[in-house]
């Protein structure tokens, strides 16, 4: 009895397989690129964060007098609740012996698997955003962990634990119109929100970095044509372009298309001293195979386990665009 094919169909198939592993490992996501998302390893179902604020400033005091002395003040937790998600595939020994142009689109499959994975977690990353106006998930599988403090990640009303600190915004405003559309006055409207914004303290934080300007596909052209031209763009004068260099363009996938929305935008710190957006994980995206003797098959799945969020609101803007 030849008992040698199903291991030659096992040794041959998985060579491919740890090919396509060792071609796709070092994957990862575009919004990795933008210094605007913290990766932190979680060692537990649920990574969780809650932030203080800062000290007041330095205050004078006198030959012989006392210092004063401070504290921070706790502020607003976020629980990011690690989650599973993965896709497999399986190839059969039949399959081999009797399709084997089947055999290579197999193959693909699993390296697609891989990509999706990654796909998955890019939209997962910028659902944030899709959803940065609202306090729910419009997505159930692409949840958002959030700040304890009730409002959305954009809101006029962002509450503080310190007394006598009123409510703060990180709502765009630009010549009175609140959510304006973009243009180079409310881009640059939004920069200066973003150079004033006050901490939980009531304190500016006196931002003096570089921007990202996020934009869905359907803004691109206008993002690019504000940011990028050697002179001001859509103007007759001489006078340079003041955002050249300063402000880089993101175009996400957070338009209608994805269930969000073509006329918002976003304008973001990338050099913040507290980045933005987290993403937590406990398992990153992995791609493995298992032999199934009984039913002749090889298995191979993708998987993950992970949690987006945010648990900083004060270095990201945005407005809908809706002139509301």
């Amino acid at each position: 009895m030849d008992t040698s094919k199903f291991y030659e169909f096992d040794l041959g198939v998985s060579a491919r397989i740890n090919e396509i592993i060792s071609d796709t490992k070092e994957m990862a996501p575009n919004w990795m690129q933008y210094g605007i998302f913290e990766k932190v390893k979680s060692d537990s179902m649920i990574y969780r964060t809650k932030g203080v604020t800062g000290f007041g400033d330095l205050e004078k005091f006198a030959e012989g007098a006392t210092i004063s002395y401070d504290e921070t003040y706790p502020q607003y937790a976020t629980e990011y609740p690690m989650q599973q998600f993965g896709k497999g595939v399986t190839i059969s020994q039949l399959l081999m012996e009797t399709r084997p142009s089947e055999l290579e689109q197999k193959l693909d499959e699993v390296r697609q698997l891989r990509i999706k994975a990654n796909r998955t977690i890019q939209k997962n990353a910028w659902q944030i955003l899709i959803d940065a106006f609202v306090t729910t998930d419009s997505n159930s599988n692409l949840p958002t962990a959030r700040l304890d403090d009730a409002v959305s990640l954009i809101s006029a009303s962002h509450p503080s634990r310190v007394s006598g600190v009123a409510v703060r915004s990180n709502v765009i405003v630009s010549a009175g119109v609140t959510n304006p559309t973009l243009g180079e006055t409310a881009l640059f409207d939004a920069q200066v929100k973003i150079k004033e914004m006050l901490d939980g303290r009531g304190l500016p934080t006196e931002y003096e970095g570089g921007y990202l300007l996020v934009v869905a596909p359907k803004l691109e052209k206008t993002a690019v044509e504000i940011t990028k031209s050697t002179k001001r763009s859509g103007t007759a004068n001489n006078d340079l372009n003041y955002f050249e260099g300063t402000c880089d363009v993101v175009v996400a996938p957070i338009g209608a298309v994805n269930g969000g929305s073509d006329t918002a935008w976003f304008v973001m710190a990338k050099d913040a001293p507290v980045k933005p957006f987290k993403y937590a994980y406990l398992i990153d995206p992995k791609i493995e195979k298992d032999t199934d003797f009984d039913t002749k098959t090889i298995k191979i799945t993708v998987d993950a386990a992970y949690a987006f969020g945010y648990s900083c609101w004060e270095y990201v803007v945005g407005s809908t665009g809706l002139l509301s």
